[in-house]
């Protein structure tokens, strides 16, 4: 692990915390990991906070303003802040996930067998980073899998399964193949990109060593706007084609949609998504969700500087789920029409006739776990809209204010009033971190980290 890839304030020598470290990478997550680091500093004084992942790698300059530790590698970086917090006898030479930690997951294990991407889509925060691909040793994913144990179904996390080396993405293939063959999981799904497809002998290679199901971000089912996107290698990803072709080796086809009012009409986004729902033997996408700026992207740059942001933007409002950038059509319009077409207003009855056809045709051809799946899974995605999770975080859920759909008129979650009282010094914590001012401008805060990441990228090429 590198120095540089951990930062800290200055803290006297031999100085160490007592209390628990927390690490939180999700980028609409920063204001969330800043309130629990107000409410764990305010219990235990002392205790050493720590941020990572894509949002610390984009705004590190703030990052080291607000935490402790900003581990700017990957998640290995943890490692130092240990050291450095406890002492290297805290922590473990070679480390393996505690999957025996985690929550309820609905039968789900997980894996990972490679990091980072081959392909550089605007869109991405892995394009904004520039982190190379790169394929885990066998050692390191047995480890994963020995920690795992036996499980129904296992979900490979990589950013790109497939990759850009056909001997490695072989390798790990049958690496799980002999796992599943031994009984260690019923079958395994992944993400692969748009040409993976291009080969037919990689459905069947797959299929043979146990994959049951695949996702892959077809986007968008304008060529214009992949190009926008830099996805050329998903032109000719159509999502019936693709379908059959997987579901003739039993494995379930996933896809993700994102909806482009900047380049879209209301009336082209309409016609695409009734022409899925009029032919059962095209998956309706499991992620529709709408574009999202993320910060340290090209896409967030080329929108900075063509005026698209809305003002007063929020980091959490880019959560895909609400316009914050202006459409090309009246606002009056394409609001109100978002929040018809993501609730599926008006379109239920389709959508349920979808799920039982799509479900009817395939279950020769699936399992009957997948064939469940085929019916369900667009039901509660889409139509019931449900949250799984305790009683208590289903209860807070129908609290929060009604989604607008739209970041100007958008309300704050209850997360941004303190659940206790506290001193007046973390009343900056529960302020939401905003990315535009006023006039729709990226803030002072974000420009200055993308100041500083540009040197930083300058000084080590």
């Amino acid at each position: 692990m590198q120095d540089q890839d951990v930062s800290r304030l200055q803290r006297p020598p031999n100085h160490r915390f007592r209390g628990r470290i927390r690490e939180v990478g999700l980028t609409t997550a920063f204001d969330r990991t800043r309130q629990l680091a107000a409410y764990f500093r305010h219990t235990r004084p002392g205790v050493a906070t720590t941020i990572g992942g894509p949002i610390a790698r984009a705004l590190p300059k703030l990052c080291r303003r607000i935490f402790d530790y900003v581990c700017l590698g990957d998640v290995e970086s943890i490692g130092a802040v240990i050291d450095d917090a406890f002492g290297s006898d805290h922590r473990a030479e070679i480390a393996a996930p505690r999957f025996d930690l985690m929550g309820f997951t609905g039968g789900l294990g997980f894996v990972e067998t490679s990091r980072n991407c081959n392909f550089a889509c605007t869109f991405c925060s892995l394009t904004g980073e520039s982190r190379p691909y790169a394929s885990y040793p066998a050692e390191d994913i047995e480890r994963q899998l020995a920690a795992l144990g036996k499980v129904p179904m296992l979900m490979v996390l990589d950013n790109n399964f497939y990759g850009n080396s056909r001997a490695g993405f072989e390798r790990r293939t049958r690496l799980l193949g002999e796992h599943w063959r031994r009984g260690a999981f019923r079958g395994w799904g992944c993400l692969v990109t748009g040409d993976f497809f291009k080969r037919p002998e990689n459905l069947e290679f797959i299929a043979a060593n146990g994959c049951r199901a695949i996702f892959s971000g077809v986007e968008s089912l304008d060529p214009a706007v992949l190009n926008t996107f830099n996805k050329r290698h998903s032109l000719s990803s159509d999502p019936r084609i693709l379908s059959d072709s997987c579901a003739e080796h039993g494995i379930m086809f996933d896809y993700g949609m994102m909806l482009d009012f900047g380049q879209q009409t209301i009336g082209e986004v309409g016609a695409q998504l009734d022409a899925v729902l009029s032919n059962p033997l095209v998956p309706l996408p499991g992620l529709l969700s709408l574009t999202i700026p993320i910060l340290g992207t090209p896409y967030f740059n080329e929108a900075a500087r063509a005026g698209r942001l809305m003002p007063n933007l929020c980091l959490s409002d880019l959560d895909g789920q609400k316009l914050v950038e202006w459409p090309k059509e009246p606002l009056d319009r394409v609001v109100p029409f978002v929040a018809d077409l993501l609730a599926f207003r008006s379109r239920k009855s389709a959508l349920v006739r979808h799920a039982f056809a799509q479900a009817m045709i395939r279950r020769k051809q699936y399992q009957w776990e997948l064939t469940a799946l085929t019916l369900v899974r667009p039901l509660v995605r889409h139509l019931w809209g449900m949250r799984f999770g305790s009683l208590r975080q289903m209860r807070q859920s129908w609290r929060e204010p009604s989604c607008t759909y739209c970041s100007l008129t958008d309300r704050l979650r209850s997360a941004y009033k303190p659940q206790m009282p506290l001193p007046s010094r973390f009343s900056a914590d529960f302020q939401p971190l905003m990315v535009t001012d006023e006039h729709g401008a990226p803030t002072a805060d974000v420009c200055q980290s993308a100041m500083e990441i540009k040197i930083s990228q300058a000084i080590t090429m």
